[in-house]
């Protein structure tokens, strides 16, 4: 192998080195705090999750405060994680949460309105019931791929792998709760780059909450040709440093 492509491979492989020493290894518990480097965040604004009444009941503990994104190349996974005001009380049974996913960032294809989310491809969906700090996955966790164009198509539900999907809740103390998800981003195509949002329903009266509002928050998977350059770098590495042995 010539100097100049050894070099190469070298080059991808501190690169990608560099990107997954840097990257999270998220454990889908409902415990954010391995969620050191997420690849996008925001802050959603608050107050807005409220019983109508005079006064108005606020419910912070359905309302999202910050959302996040992170790719995890351990195993491959979109990871996404919403955390609210206050600890959720699991008081209401009609409670759920929703990850809602542009695939394409096409507003023209995809769903015209679900939850106000324009162009949305795929959604999960599931009821926030379970034990906390326990990761639930399919049929608890539902997927579902919009079938058809924007004005005649549907939502229609997936048969998944039980792996394809995590998800779990739990309190942080008593100061917030955490809404963590694991997604095999093969169910959405695995797009370079991609738009999406979390929706929490409380199951009441009051107002549901998203964040971001347009559902536009970044995420990302590694493009299939990196990744397929690693293992290449690191044989093509072996084999130069074997070489140079017996030379």
């Amino acid at each position: 192998m010539g100097r100049v492509s050894m070099v190469g491979l070298l080059v991808v492989v501190m690169v990608f080195a560099a990107v997954v020493a840097n990257a999270d290894v998220i454990t889908i518990d409902g415990d954010d705090s391995d969620w050191i480097n997420p690849e996008s965040s925001h802050n959603d604004p608050n107050g807005d999750v409220a019983v109508p009444g005079n006064p108005p009941t606020y419910l912070p503990a359905y309302d999202i405060d910050w959302t996040y994104y992170a790719w995890d190349p351990s195993d491959g996974t979109s990871n996404f994680l919403g955390q609210t005001i206050d600890p959720i009380t699991n008081a209401y049974g009609a409670d759920f949460v929703e990850i809602i996913i542009n695939a394409d960032n096409d507003l023209t294809t995809g769903s015209s309105n679900y939850h106000d989310a324009v162009g949305a491809d795929y959604y999960l969906t599931w009821g926030l019931d379970g034990t906390a700090g326990t990761a639930y996955g399919f049929p608890n966790v539902l997927w579902y791929k919009w079938i058809g164009d924007q004005a005649t198509g549907a939502f229609q539900v997936q048969i998944i792998d039980l792996s394809d999907i995590q998800i779990a809740w739990d309190d942080s103390g008593t100061d917030y709760s955490s809404i963590e998800v694991s997604v095999n981003p093969n169910l959405f195509g695995s797009p370079d780059d991609f738009v999406w949002g979390m929706y929490l329903d409380n199951g009441t009266t009051a107002s549901d909450d998203a964040s971001p509002d347009l559902y536009n928050q970044r995420g990302y998977t590694p493009e299939p040709t990196t990744m397929a350059l690693l293992p290449l770098g690191l044989a093509g590495l072996a084999a130069w440093r074997k070489r140079r042995k017996q030379d």
